[in-house]
């Protein structure tokens, strides 16, 4: 029998899942976000939501007010969120440097402020930094500032009490909006698990620090990372963690652990682990429908098909975690030096990062190309003029799909299938009309 969930009753643990999962996909939650039923769901069970998340993964479920937060741990750098425009374009480094110096501008800001004096606080910070700066003349910079502002507004954190930001855009002299700010909102939104005065590089921002080592406490950890792995990632691969970590995610507990917590299905495997997504917790779902995400797994049938071909030869190649280490490496070089904090003595994080290196299909530049074209030539009605003409595009948005959901990786000069990819090898077409 499971350990979680013990004093949710049978009829309540449909909706004590579902608000797992709520926080688990949003960790920020206000009475508007992610809709607003949400807070009303951690509130109902907070005592039982905070238990049992702390002791399955480690977090900590910080709940006042109408705003629930959960600190979480990160075990590895994770590209696959990113904060998105209302019209679902990635945030760029110029908003994230905006959404930073917004937040710390509201919290000495008042209980309401308006566009217009929000503009002029952030021109005073940004200008004093020589890479980024803000004028309110030019249309891009009020379309990065307007689009950080929307995001604080989609999340409760600014309340609009007359006017709009949007208008401001067009006509920022005479146009302005008033804002109610949610103080609970945003010190939630601003909380760390760690002091970031105290943050030397990203691997301090990574991992669990554990400054015990007793053998029980180590084991107990290494149970909260195996569970992590599942819950954060879309597949858990074995070869990609350290054995203290892949005992627990080979062991019986983990299952039947993460199916009472989550409501999700638990799928075991020869290479690795993971939760079938029945609900859509994640940020997003493949397969579905788009002409990116038919182009994704079109794109992957047929590398499938081409590894699984007896009469043609398929190199495999190794792949390590390098990648990640050259991220942390970029972003570590990116601190500037006065900001730097020596910090000596920190404990280890419980399970460091692992630079095992595995086998996979690996499939050429060229083939690719050449798939892919063959795909647009067969399935030309499931495309647009707009990617006919545009085929890289496409493309190049299609293997992004398909990393983010862990079924290939890029390397110099291809691809390489990852094991998740099986799943989708035997997937049929049929080919439609759009007039039928």
């Amino acid at each position: 029998m499971s350990r979680y969930a013990q004093d949710v009753s049978d009829y309540q643990l449909a909706d004590y899942q579902q608000a797992v999962r709520t926080l688990l996909k949003h960790p920020f939650v206000t009475a508007s976000h992610p809709d607003r039923k949400a807070i009303g769901r951690v509130r109902q069970f907070s005592e039982t939501l905070a238990r049992d998340l702390n002791e399955a993964f480690g977090y900590q479920l910080v709940v006042r007010g109408d705003t629930a937060r959960l600190l979480r741990i990160k075990d590895r750098l994770d590209t696959r969120q990113p904060a998105r425009t209302r019209t679902g374009r990635e945030f760029d480094r110029r908003r994230y440097a905006f959404l930073s110096l917004i937040t710390a501008l509201l919290a000495r800001c008042g209980v309401q402020t308006t566009v217009g004096e929000l503009a002029e606080l952030l021109k005073g910070d940004a200008n004093r930094i020589g890479t980024l700066g803000f004028d309110d003349d030019r249309h891009d910079h009020r379309r990065a500032f307007v689009d950080v502002v929307g995001w604080l507004e989609d999340r409760g954190v600014l309340h609009a009490a007359d006017g709009s930001s949007e208008a401001w855009v067009s006509d920022p002299d005479e146009q302005d909006a008033l804002f109610d700010v949610d103080r609970d909102a945003l010190f939630a939104l601003w909380r760390s698990r760690v002091m970031l005065q105290a943050v030397s590089g990203v691997a301090d921002l990574l991992g669990e620090r554990v400054a015990s080592d007793s053998q029980s406490v180590l084991t107990e950890r290494a149970g909260q990372a195996a569970r992590r792995a599942v819950a954060e990632q879309p597949v858990a691969y074995f070869a990609e963690y350290p054995e203290t970590v892949v005992n627990h995610l080979r062991g019986s507990a983990i299952g039947e652990d993460l199916q009472r917590l989550t409501g999700l299905v638990f799928e075991r495997r020869r290479e690795g682990v993971l939760l079938v997504d029945t609900a859509r917790t994640s940020v997003e779902a493949f397969p579905r429908e788009g002409a990116v995400a038919n182009a994704a797994l079109l794109l992957l049938v047929a590398c499938g098909d081409e590894f699984t071909d007896p009469d043609t030869e398929t190199e495999e190649r190794e792949v390590s975690a390098e990648t990640e280490a050259a991220m942390r490496r970029a972003l570590d070089e990116a601190i500037p030096d006065e900001t730097r904090f020596a910090a000596e003595g920190d404990p280890a994080p419980a399970t460091g990062p692992f630079d095992g290196r595995v086998s996979r299909p690996f499939l050429s530049d060229q083939f690719v190309h050449d798939a892919f074209g063959q795909i647009l030539t067969r399935f030309a009605k499931n495309f647009g003029r707009d990617h006919h003409e545009a085929p890289m595009r496409l493309l190049r948005d299609a293997i992004d799909l398909l990393e983010r959901f862990r079924l290939v990786r890029r390397v110099e000069g291809g691809i390489v299938l990852e094991p998740l990819a099986g799943r989708y090898r035997n997937t049929v077409f049929r080919k439609t009309s759009r007039h039928a």
